[in-house]
């Protein structure tokens, strides 16, 4: 049909603010090729960022970083990104909790069996007391037991039992509070696979829980001042982090997972 010319202006302006009313068409997401052309979310100063921006070098995938994983979630329901790329666990928790909403992409990780552990100063003592704790409470069932709560329950910081003694020695950990379900803080208190299970191993040691919350960056820093004693804050295992700190025996290991938008 041929539309009258004094109408043509009209329709023109019409169109322009319908495109413009529109959204950018994001990449589709299904599997780690795919990452190659999409704006992926990851956290900063992670292994999981090294990961994807190693992978992403000479494509034309853009990576986001942002300092908490929260923030990527946030920024993919806002459509700013395409694809979160995070830890399995955190994956899963933000999956099932926000199910209507996101998708787990688990059939295909973006990389595998990144073991998780905590850190300590080069030579500390207590490193050997750790590990033996770490031993004993993996082989009696509280270490799943922690991770299976945290997955599928609705846990609260009053699970957590600080082995609070005025008579004890404290022992100082530092963790991110901002990286569900590890690693978690509300106007309660801490709680989280983390806070958790160095609750228990402090109890073990028969000391006192105090939890410090530090950026993740800035972590090996406090470590590294004696401002805390150790690190467990879900710290991926790797050559560059053990020329500078000790590492416990692994506590769990991880995927890197992509999560998106159903």
């Amino acid at each position: 049909m041929r539309l009258n010319n004094k109408f043509a202006p009209v329709l023109a302006v019409i169109m322009m603010l319908s495109a413009a009313a529109l959204p950018a068409l994001a990449a589709r997401v299904e599997t780690v090729k795919d990452l190659m052309t999409a704006k992926v979310g990851v956290q900063s100063g992670t292994v999981g960022e090294i990961i994807v921006k190693t992978l992403l070098e000479g494509s034309s995938g853009e990576v986001v970083s942002f300092e908490k994983v929260r923030d990527i979630v946030d920024a993919l329901k806002e459509h700013k990104i395409d694809v979160a790329v995070m830890d399995g666990t955190s994956a899963r928790y933000f999956a099932i909790t926000e199910h209507e909403s996101l998708r787990l992409l688990s059939r295909e990780p973006v990389s595998k069996n990144l073991p998780y552990a905590i850190a300590f100063r080069k030579g500390d003592a207590l490193r050997e007391k750790v590990n033996k704790a770490l031993e004993e409470l993996i082989a009696d069932g509280t270490r799943n037991r922690i991770i299976a709560k945290y997955i599928v329950g609705n846990p609260s910081p009053s699970d957590v039992d600080l082995n609070r003694d005025e008579n004890r020695e404290k022992l100082w950990v530092g963790c991110a509070a901002d990286f569900p379900p590890y690693d978690m803080r509300d106007e309660h208190g801490f709680y989280g696979i983390d806070v958790e299970l160095c609750a228990a191993i402090a109890k073990k040691l028969g000391m006192e829980l105090a939890i410090v919350d530090y950026r993740f960056d800035d972590l090996a820093e406090a470590l590294l001042e004696g401002k805390i004693d150790m690190i467990c804050s879900a710290v991926s295992v790797n050559e560059e982090r053990k020329e500078f700190l000790d590492f416990s025996e692994p506590y769990d290991a991880e995927q890197i997972l992509m999560v998106v938008l159903r």
